[in-house]
């Protein structure tokens, strides 16, 4: 199985000193994947009660068609109803664990955090062993950036059951955002081990291996997330990163278009795939080339600061110089962490022969860039 190493796990000063490392990607990245990770066990509340015993009360049998319907809800996305079915559920039969174990994952699934961990808690108060309450409660510390809380709340549960794969995955990934990328690997591969198929502990692996810069096991990774799932997106825009780190632009170009392909399918507010895309051509200068793919990816999402600081970057390579300036404070303005648009702010008022002001961006992009290397292990 995985680690057991223990992890002091800091307390909540040492996120605020590192909160501008979770810049507009990396936050993201953590936003999209709990919701992946964390809520895949939708199942996992009825099958860990479900167990033989005396016929239902007509109030219980009742309580299970709302439970029923109210599972139906979940599946739609509709977690406002949801969670009125399984808080009727639970009304009428308030012994009834599957209600209350639904209902925390309807919560928790509705980023309703508070109501979600009280809910976990009252079903640890009754049973304190139950996994499914306990992998909840760290699933919703986890969604809030409460590593500390997280990892603390999964080593008790893997101490409990060193077999539950959902378990290690979580912990991966907390372990993932406090950069120990060797134990955060030892527990998605215990994962792994547990379910060889399982997608999101896969993509989370090759994610540590690109971080890392190890791009061999990364884009084994990928592949075979795509033989899993040929429509996974996501891992044919990020095979196509590694193909943009080992310098085989060819291959990456074709795997960005492809996953902008399926992204249009699937997912077609994700932006990522065509900015990523940009980003590499104007690496290689082609600034022209960059271009549609900035505008689509603005189009799609209006709101990124990354965005805005490519677009900038593109027309103050074009000459553009007062275009730039507004893309750029935009930038500034949807994320301040961000370091990059001061340097390229710096760049702009050098053009415009506005020295103090470059100097000020400059200033600021130092600043910024100090903040987000601090310390690698906690």
């Amino acid at each position: 199985m995985g680690s057991t190493k223990k992890v002091a796990f800091p307390g909540p000063g040492y996120y605020h000193s590192r909160s501008s490392m979770l810049t507009s990607g990396t936050a993201r990245l953590l936003a999209v994947t709990a919701l992946l990770i964390g809520l895949s066990w939708a199942g996992f509340a009825q099958s860990a009660i479900t167990s033989l015993g005396p016929p239902l009360s007509p109030q219980c049998a009742q309580s299970q068609v709302l439970l029923e319907a109210g599972e139906a809800r979940l599946d739609k996305k509709d977690y406002s109803d949801a969670i009125h079915q399984f808080q009727s559920a639970l009304k009428l039969c308030p012994d009834s664990q599957q209600a209350r174990l639904d209902l925390t994952l309807a919560y928790l699934k509705a980023r309703r955090f508070t109501e979600a961990e009280r809910s976990a808690q009252a079903v640890m108060a009754e049973d304190s062993a139950s996994e499914g309450a306990q992998l909840m409660l760290a699933d919703s510390y986890f969604m809030q950036q409460k590593f500390q809380q997280a990892g603390k709340t999964l080593q008790k549960l893997l101490a409990q059951d060193p077999h539950n794969a959902d378990a290690h995955k979580l912990m991966g990934l907390t372990l993932f955002f406090y950069k120990q990328y060797v134990m955060a690997e030892d527990e998605l591969r215990a994962a792994l081990r547990l379910r060889p198929h399982d997608e999101e502990a896969l993509y989370s692996l090759g994610r540590i291996y690109y971080t890392q810069n190890n791009f061999p096991p990364a884009i084994a990774a990928f592949r075979r997330l795509i033989e899993l799932d040929p429509n996974h997106y996501k891992a044919y825009n990020n095979l196509a990163l590694c193909y943009e780190a080992i310098r085989k632009d060819r291959e990456a170009e074709a795997m960005f278009k492809k996953a902008q392909q399926l992204a249009q399918k699937f997912a077609p507010d994700d932006d990522w795939p065509y900015a990523n895309l940009a980003a590499m051509f104007l690496k290689e200068g082609k600034v022209e080339e960059a271009l549609p793919y900035l505008q689509q990816a603005l189009r799609i999402n209006s709101t990124s600061a990354r965005d805005f600081c490519l677009m900038g970057e593109a027309l103050l390579r074009k000459g553009q110089v007062h275009q730039a300036l507004g893309y750029l404070r935009q930038s500034v303005k949807l994320d301040p962490g961000y370091a990059q648009p001061h340097y390229l702010l710096g760049q702009a008022y050098e053009k415009l022969q506005a020295p103090a002001q470059a100097q000020r961006e400059f200033k600021l992009f130092q600043k910024l860039s100090e903040q987000q290397s601090v310390g690698g292990s906690p």
